[in-house]
């Protein structure tokens, strides 16, 4: 067999489309014989192209490539080769870097290429965004698309501009499925789509709790999905009580970490924010985003309307009168009569009263339900609220809760204790429910069940919570809650550096609002509890880019000065990794140093080892090189005594791009293969970017430009995989930069451009720096000096904002002066390239300094 190719391998999965009705279209002999020939043309072009055939399993193959060129070369003389022929493949092509073991490929990149294929028609070849940055073809993009097992919306690309039907995918979407089927609403959806048609870019639907706001908005939004290239997405903010957090939970949604409107820029996308009103006071800030993102549509259901400007409202009016009826005839499967129709007429028509009303059907008839519940109906109609709609509903609701059980009332009040929900388990052991009686819950229509958890519409959660109010077991309630998700959070801590990180993720992602309710129900009964669950939750926050966030909660449970001291060791490195990761270099030094001064005392290399990592940092940052490779250096040597091989890997990656500066290449090729090795044994993805980031640098400044971008592209596939815009602008600066010193100018700034596009998005002058300085020498090498100039004019702007380490400030002042002596001002270049001598020796740059010094000895 072939040997596989390692490293940056590109995979190509093709599949016969309707290989069964082909079958017996052409009858057995036909078709085996048109399906060996398709066998002949796919292996051709395979070994024509580079490629090896991985495996074939019925009538559909993988191949695998070592360059993006070649597979894409494969896929296009397949496509050419079968084209007179009956058989019709769908093709699918995905970059990765997959370990290679004796028994072939393993790691989700297969996975992930397979999903691409599989989302394709016959005749159709997609690509992933990984294989696309590689390519200078022209694809058609197809927009962001959500796969089946695939966490994040990724975007895909087709090669041609052929058209084919949707791509079978799950969409680019993470609406909820509805439980319940939908019910009437045609006009008030054909009224709601009208208005968005005619360009209502902030949509209120408003109304009181149980109006059937949600439902209607989730319709809409469901059939907006074709008209948003790059989404629709639901954004739940029923659990939430600060409005400071608004903001984060979209970025949570939509995976933005460096900057929401950022994040969002110019995408055609379209977000429904549900049950704004307890956190109303965030509408000016969600007005803000509006204004900063031109083509972003966001459709809201409150009781209040946000009031700012450009709002446009729809006030959700009752079901019509034969929709209620049909929506209780459904729920409760029963043919419709008078006494439905009166019934639903005494309560309002309101789709909740009528849902909660249907579930008593088991046990009483329409008839006796309208009876009883009329009574109570007349006794709420006396003033209590200003919204007769909403009287009926608390009617409702308080005719349901009065005929429950001792134990359902017992469980329907504690279940209003969770945020956003919980898994059985957790129902079981904070409230110690049981099935049945959960299950009779549901039947009743107070409690939901889907995707694995259980759940409360806002409206009937907020009905529970008022009553657990005045439980004499409330505040033990909230305690055993607090610590069932201190457990989950400490459960979860160790699994966050490896390969059963994504799982992890997603469990305390589904559960974050549990985890603020927690910190909060315990930083005033048991503030040890709260720094526990702030101590476990650091490498969340940092993996999920909510640093400031994590800073403000890590902040709260340090107040208090209670709490073993290992989770206050956590907390504080924690607070200095959450503050360097935010540009607050100052604000960190201190919770850093007495996190290391307190693991040093208690012989806790671990807890020490992290906090000279991230001293490290914040040195290097502070332009102390020669400081930050003392601290990385002894972090690794108390990484290695503690066997944290997570805080290793990091140091030793980090140290890798440290060595070059000082021109130690062999070290740095050390340091950085032993660092990779680590993190893929371990699956951290985030210490294979950052050992891959110091060898590609040491690389490229050796001269190896191949080796670097090679290691580069690596880094990039990662780095986009984990949604990272930092480290993909960073390798795009390598690989640009590799490029243009082999000669490859066009290609130099097309990977220019895009870096630079990524540093504005995130607005980082380090990264402006570095993306534009490279940009600029292609632009130069081009005889395009006006570009350069513009650019470099961009990149000394960045710098004046701060944040950027002179070593990167050296760079750009040398291309400035090499600029100024291809202008012929000798003079100007002499100085541009003195300043950056001095300014590379006086960081410790030697390799910086060289350069710098060999440009000043071609000036006449």
């Amino acid at each position: 067999m072939t040997e596989l190719p390692a490293g940056t391998v590109t995979f190509l999965f093709t599949d016969v489309e309707g290989s069964t009705k082909l079958l017996h279209e052409l009858g057995a002999e036909r078709y085996a014989q048109a399906l060996a020939e398709h066998r002949r043309i796919v292996r051709e072009a395979c070994a024509e192209c580079g490629g090896v055939e991985v495996d074939t399993q019925g009538d559909a193959f993988f191949l695998a490539f070592p360059t993006a060129q070649g597979a894409l070369r494969a896929a296009h003389q397949i496509g050419d080769g079968l084209q007179p022929g009956r058989i019709r493949l769908r093709m699918g092509l995905h970059t990765g870097t997959p370990l290679l073991t004796e028994e072939g490929y393993v790691g989700e990149d297969v996975h992930f290429a397979a999903r691409i294929a599989a989302s394709a028609h016959g005749g159709q070849v997609v690509l992933s965004q990984a294989t696309r940055d590689l390519l200078d073809d022209q694809l058609t993009d197809l927009g962001e698309h959500r796969l089946k097992d695939i966490e994040q919306a990724v975007a895909i690309f087709q090669l041609g501009d052929e058209t084919f039907p949707p791509l079978k995918t799950i969409s680019n979407t993470n609406l909820p499925r509805p439980a319940s089927s939908f019910v009437g609403r045609e006009r008030e959806l054909t009224e709601v789509l009208a208005r968005i048609e005619q360009g209502a870019r902030l949509l209120t639907l408003t109304g009181p709790g149980g109006s059937g706001k949600t439902r209607l908005a989730l319709e809409a939004a469901a059939t907006l999905v074709p008209e948003y290239r790059a989404g629709v997405f639901w954004v739940g903010l029923a659990a939430l009580r600060d409005p400071a957090l608004v903001t984060e939970q979209i970025a949570q949604t939509l995976g933005a970490k460096d900057g929401l409107a950022e994040h969002i820029g110019e995408r055609e996308l379209c977000l429904l924010l549900d049950n704004l009103e307890q956190v109303i006071e965030a509408a000016p800030d969600v007005s803000a985003i509006l204004g900063a993102c031109p083509n972003l549509t966001l459709l809201v259901t409150s009781r209040e309307l946000l009031r700012v400007q450009g709002e446009v409202e729809y006030p959700v009016p009752p079901l019509a009168e034969p929709e209620a009826v049909s929506l209780f005839c459904e729920r409760a499967r029963l043919e419709p009569s008078m006494d439905i129709a009166e019934l639903c007429a005494r309560l309002d028509s309101l789709p909740l009263a009528v849902e909660l009303a249907a579930a008593r059907t088991r046990a009483l008839s329409p008839a006796q339900i309208l009876e009883r519940l009329s009574q109570r109906l007349d006794l709420f109609k006396g003033g209590r609220d200003a919204d007769p709609r909403q009287q009926t509903l608390r009617a409702t609701i308080e005719w349901s809760y009065d005929l429950l059980s001792e134990e359902e009332l017992r469980l329907f009040r504690a279940l209003s204790v969770f945020s956003g929900g919980c898994t059985p388990e957790a129902a079981e052991d904070v409230t110690g429910a049981v099935l049945d009686t959960l299950q009779s819950l549901v039947e009743k229509s107070l409690l939901r069940f889907s995707n694995g958890r259980y759940w409360m519409l806002e409206t009937i959660r907020e009905f529970a919570a008022a009553h657990l109010e005045n439980d004499a077991d409330r505040d033990q309630l909230e305690m055993q809650h607090a610590r069932h998700y201190c457990r989950l959070a400490e459960r979860a801590e160790p699994e966050l550096t490896g390969r059963a990180q994504p799982g992890w993720l997603r469990a305390l992602a589904n559960d974050y609002e549990n985890l603020r309710a927690a910190i909060l129900f315990a930083e005033v009964e048991d503030p040890s509890t709260a720094l526990r669950i702030g101590a476990a939750l650091p490498i969340f926050w940092y993996v999920r880019g909510l640093y400031r966030e994590g800073a403000r909660w890590l902040d709260r449970v340090l107040a208090s000065a209670t709490g073993e001291p290992l989770s206050r060791r956590k907390a504080v490195w924690g607070l200095g990794l959450m503050r360097v990761l935010s540009g607050d270099l100052a604000g960190a030094k201190t919770p850093l140093e007495e996190s290391l001064g307190l693991a040093r005392v208690a012989g806790d290399d671990s807890t020490a080892a992290r906090a000279l990592d991230v001293l490290g940092l914040g040195a290097f940052f502070a332009d102390d090189i020669a400081g930050a490779r003392r601290l990385f250096e002894e972090s690794v040597e108390l990484a290695r005594r503690a066997q944290d091989s997570w805080c290793l890997a990091d140091a030793l990656g980090t140290l890798a791009s440290i060595y070059p500066l000082q021109g130690e290449f062999e070290i740095a090729a050390t340091s950085g293969r032993e660092g990779l090795a680590i993190a893929r044994q371990n699956g951290d993805e985030h210490g294979m970017r950052m050992a891959l980031f110091g060898l590609a640098l040491a690389a490229e400044r050796q001269g190896r430009h191949d080796a670097a971008r090679g290691l580069a592209g690596e880094g990039l596939a990662i780095a986009r995989e984990l949604e990272d815009r930092w480290f993909a602008s960073y390798f795009l600066w390598i690989l640009a930069g590799a490029a243009l010193a082999s000669g490859d100018t066009h290609r130099a700034r097309v990977e220019a451009d895009e870096s630079v596009d990524l540093a504005y998005e995130i607005d980082s002058p380090l990264l402006l720096s570095c993306a534009l300085e490279v940009r600029a020498r292609a632009a130069k090498t081009d005889g395009d000096c006006q570009a350069a100039k513009r650019d470099l004019d961009s990149a000394t702007d960045a710098v004046a904002r701060g944040g950027v380490p002179k070593s990167y400030v050296a760079a750009l002042l040398l291309t400035r002066g090499e600029l100024a002596r291809g202008d012929g001002a000798p003079g100007e270049a002499r100085d541009l390239m003195e300043r950056s001598k001095a300014l590379a020796e006086e960081v410790g740059d030697r390799w910086a300094a060289e350069r710098a010094a060999a440009a000043l000895a071609t000036i006449d």
